[in-house]
């Protein structure tokens, strides 16, 4: 086996054991707003995707890698119940408790399991969101043809990735490398904490996440079944991060605006790319 697969493989393993002892860094990311910062975008654009999709009351819909459950909680308040499914136990234990703090906790379920194999009868819901988890797998078929069989025939699927295109994120794999150094780490951290807020600092992976041409993945989703019908990109900045998060406070909103970008002929400049499809059964 080649080294390169061999850290593919590797990946999801420590992806898995990296979430497992940071669901508090990820879930602040949801709740400290910053520049450069991608969950606050893509949640609100998966909304918007749920929305258009005019699913009555009372669907069932899978979220395939839930976090923090911070997705699964705005589903229940649309008026729709489902699975969370993480391969953290901190994540699902956090999603628990905050789905009963915000008193939905009768209309989600939330499960410890594997993204790819989810222990589900076949056709048993009618959608299925995965944002963001499958840069930490070692391909897209798995999950993807996990998916196709889970959905009654007609469902939605939503699938969001980092863009390899994309210009926010142009800086992270040297990032990677930099940070590999604990001054660094700290000194990531201190900035933060200065220019932005929060408690638990910068992230940190121990790990390279998978980048995607958007290309290739609407070729995954198309050989597995499904009828791709719409398409965005989202997260533009002025800056690239980490430096766009630096300066956040100091953008007066620039940032937001340019999510018009999205409708230009340079839209796939954007750092997250998400598709909407339905599976032809």
């Amino acid at each position: 086996m080649s080294a390169l697969m061999q850290r593919e493989q590797k990946l999801k393993e420590n992806a898995v054991e990296y979430f497992r002892s940071r669901a508090s860094v990820y879930n602040e990311r949801y709740l400290v707003k910053a520049s450069g910062d991608l969950l606050q975008v893509r949640h609100r654009a998966i909304l918007e995707f749920v929305r258009s999709w005019n699913l009555p009351a009372g669907s069932r819909i899978l979220d395939l890698g839930c976090g923090p459950g911070r997705l699964t909680r705005d589903l229940a308040r649309m008026g729709y119940c489902g699975l969370g499914v993480d391969a953290s136990q901190s994540m699902i234990s956090l999603s628990e408790k905050e789905a009963l703090a915000e008193g939905v906790a009768d209309k989600w379920d939330y499960k410890m399991g594997d993204v790819e194999a989810v222990p589900v009868p076949d056709s048993s819901f009618d959608a299925a969101i995965c944002a963001g988890v499958i840069d930490y797998l070692p391909s897209d078929e798995n999950l993807i043809v996990e998916a196709a069989r889970v959905l009654k025939p007609g469902g939605r699927f939503l699938l969001c990735f980092t863009n390899r295109f994309g210009y926010t994120v142009c800086l992270s794999t040297p990032l990677y490398w930099m940070k590999k150094m604990q001054i660094v780490r700290s000194f990531a951290s201190f900035l933060r904490s200065v220019f932005v807020g929060g408690d638990e600092g910068a992230m940190s992976f121990n790990f390279l996440p998978r980048k995607h041409r958007p290309s290739v993945a609407r070729l995954s989703m198309t050989h597995q079944g499904f009828r791709i019908e719409a398409d965005r990109y989202v997260h533009y900045s002025l800056l690239p991060a980490p430096l766009c998060t630096i300066t956040s406070k100091l953008n007066f909103g620039i940032d937001e605006k340019l999510e018009a970008l999205d409708r230009t002929p340079i839209r796939a400049l954007g750092s997250c790319y998400i598709l909407s499809g339905y599976i032809e059964k």
